[in-house]
């Protein structure tokens, strides 16, 4: 048990320590972009990109500090689920985007495509299985419905003519108008919540089978 526990929190830890790596470059971009780190933050915060694996960060490296009771199994599949989400949406939807160089390209795959993957293992190998519920996917949809009113909110307070106030194209009222966008975030976050059911039922066989 010992060994396995040591074992959930190094992996743990090298989830977060990417995660930190991966925020390196658009850091050091957004502050050429914007003339300080402050702002170069606030601009990277639009993108749930970088908020869900700043969530990493914290929620890994508590797990790598104080072991995984330290968070709750719902937290951990909320998180999981989260980074699903961003890897499906920029890989199926958004497309490729070009790096200028090689430690934008690192930061790029960190976050889009290692993470969605990576995430999910450790959790199918570390997490604290049969304690999730059919309510959770429901209280998961807040979050990337909470995002979303977020950067409609933002956008909405921004000056018209600034470039990048909707981080996503399908988030854009300006450019479809609000029915279709606001029909983006439904089929969004259906999807969310489908894969949430998934995650639930998944985690209740791993705990009949880990009981068996």
């Amino acid at each position: 048990m010992r060994t396995r526990e040591g074992a959930a929190r190094t992996a743990a830890f090298l989830l977060a320590l990417g995660s930190l790596v991966g925020m390196l470059p658009p850091l050091g971009s957004a502050d050429q972009n914007h003339g300080s780190m402050l702002e170069g933050m606030w601009a990277l915060m639009r993108y749930f990109t970088i908020i869900t694996n700043l969530l990493i960060i914290v929620i890994f490296g508590w797990i790598a500090v104080r072991g995984r009771d330290a968070v709750s199994p719902r937290l951990v599949g909320g998180i999981a689920l989260a980074i699903v989400l961003v890897g499906v949406v920029f890989n199926l939807i958004l497309g490729q985007i070009v790096q200028p160089t090689w430690w934008a390209r690192i930061g790029d795959s960190l976050h889009h495509h290692i993470a969605p993957v990576a995430v999910p293992i450790w959790w199918l190998m570390f997490g604290r299985h049969g304690q999730l519920g059919w309510k959770d996917p429901w209280l998961w949809a807040l979050y990337p419905l909470g995002y979303s009113a977020y950067i409609l909110i933002r956008a909405a307070s921004e000056p018209a003519d600034m470039a990048g106030r909707y981080p996503y194209f399908f988030l854009d009222v300006e450019r479809f108008g609000w029915p279709v966008a606001l029909g983006n975030l439904t089929a969004i976050a259906a999807g969310f919540v489908a894969f949430g059911f998934a995650l639930v039922a998944l985690d209740r066989a791993l705990e009949r089978r880990a009981a068996g």
